[in-house]
């Protein structure tokens, strides 16, 4: 009797997440333009840095008015004070890594980067890949960057459960998908010695809250959750080169 109220329970629990996420999917939303942030900045007379992108729509950006407003843009203006910076980006609007792998890797790697950031996983926890699978993919996807001797960074994963279009209970389990997929990404980067983006911290995380930062389609970032992201990226990034900078 027990069992059988469980198992009853248990198909409740689907039933209602599966109607969650049935409406996340389906609600009417605008359509929004997709951004390539490919470009050159700074003074070519400065030392060459070439950047590469690998991702999803994090990195095309729907829900900001242009490219000058996207993240990786953001960053890469700020390097440009001291470098001349060759920014490539490979990104597809809704990858997951195993899309990465299969569609953006080879051109990255030929691209020969010094610096690559990598913002995957999301679509990956959104579209239920099982754990096992992601990580396998993105140790894959990061060991071969890793080779190439370019600084890696990986954008981990923040709280999936703050995206406007979910409501409790798809949130909660949104929520707790994506905190389990950004500690893969820290596995994979103790690894392979590359780095992840704090997305966590006390800083960080309230901002996801902010119903401004979120685009017309409550699902992207706006050009605001883009500049507070760059700034996320800088404090990862700017030690980094310093360090590297002073040992020449």
């Amino acid at each position: 009797m027990l069992i059988r109220i469980l198992k009853k329970g248990a198909l409740a629990v689907f039933a209602v997440l599966g109607l969650e996420a049935a409406y996340a999917v389906l609600r009417p939303a605008p359509d929004l333009p997709e951004f390539d942030p490919s470009d050159t900045f700074g003074n070519p007379d400065n030392p060459p840095l070439r950047v590469a992108v690998l991702g999803d729509s994090s990195v095309t950006a729907p829900g900001v008015s242009g490219p000058e407003e996207i993240w990786v843009t953001l960053v890469c203006r700020r390097l440009a004070e001291t470098h001349h910076v060759i920014l490539k980006s490979f990104a597809v609007g809704g990858s997951k890594a195993s899309d990465l792998i299969e569609n953006q890797l080879d051109d990255a790697i030929a691209f020969k980067p010094d610096l690559v950031f990598v913002s995957v996983g999301a679509n990956d926890a959104l579209r239920f890949i099982p754990k096992r699978k992601f990580r396998a993919n993105l140790d894959h996807l990061i060991g071969k960057l890793a080779e190439t001797g370019a600084l890696v960074v990986q954008s981990g994963v923040g709280d999936l459960g703050t995206i406007p279009r979910f409501h409790p209970p798809l949130q909660n389990l949104m929520t707790r998908r994506g905190a389990a997929f950004d500690a893969i990404h820290r596995e994979v980067a103790a690894k392979h010695g590359t780095v992840v983006i704090d997305r966590r911290d006390e800083d960080a995380e309230p901002w996801y809250r902010e119903r401004e930062l979120w685009a017309e389609d409550l699902f992207h970032v706006s050009a605001a959750g883009h500049a507070l992201w760059a700034e996320m990226v800088w404090r990862t990034v700017a030690p980094l080169f310093a360090k590297a900078d002073a040992e020449g």
